[in-house]
């Protein structure tokens, strides 16, 4: 489904139902994936579409200015079925490299990628989820960047009964990209999860995900 994302969004937060709340998203670490540029020619062949909870059918994140980021969350990497995965822009993954001549690897193509990859295993409660990740690393040729994001003082909206029985049943994140009309692809909301409010406007975050990822102030 498709909706205005100015529109839809200025609906949300004149919604007597969306109370904005303060709340602090914790510290994490992330599994940063190469850049589409680092993938030579198999980066020309395919598009880098990416399957989120928030938008399970793909979306296509423009290769020049996003990498794709997976997070081990509450000893899970799959969630509800589907692993916690989004994009960043790349020049925030370059903020977050603390020394350039160091960087944190992940995988198993050099001793520190194994060092940090062993750790993340080891903080996976299910042998499934271990098997996962682990497998997906021993089929990769190259390490990618394990980069940890300081706590965060946030805003957001809880989607309470109330606020999804007003008609609130639906977003558009604030990365969507719009068609001329101002549309795209909207992300189907449930009790319990929450909108994390910014500047450039808002976006979901699951339930699950919300209470291992951020705390309310």
């Amino acid at each position: 489904m498709k909706a205005n994302k100015v529109l839809s969004t200025k609906k949300i937060m004149e919604n007597q139902y969306a109370v904005v709340r303060d709340c602090l998203k914790l510290k994490l670490d992330n599994i940063v994936f190469p850049k589409w540029s680092d993938l030579g020619l198999q980066g020309m062949l395919l598009r880098q579409c990416v399957c989120s909870k928030e938008q399970p059918q793909g979306n296509i994140y423009d290769e020049a200015v996003y990498q794709m980021v997976l997070r081990v969350i509450g000893g899970k990497v799959l969630i509800t079925g589907r692993p916690d995965t989004y994009c960043w822009e790349q020049k925030r993954v370059m903020e977050l490299i603390e020394d350039p001549s160091n960087l944190p690897y992940i995988g198993v193509n050099s001793a520190k990628g194994l060092i940090n990859l062993s750790k993340v295993l080891l903080s996976i409660d299910k042998e499934e989820d271990q098997t996962l990740l682990a497998d997906m690393f021993s089929n990769s040729k190259r390490d990618y960047l394990l980069l940890t994001t300081p706590e965060e003082k946030r805003k957001c909206i809880e989607v309470t009964q109330e606020l999804f029985d007003s008609g609130i049943t639906y977003c558009v994140d604030q990365w969507m990209k719009t068609d001329d009309n101002g549309d795209a692809e909207a992300t189907n909301l449930v009790v319990g999860d929450f909108l994390i409010v910014t500047k450039k406007g808002l976006y979901r975050v699951g339930k699950d995900e919300f209470a291992e990822t951020h705390s309310l102030t």
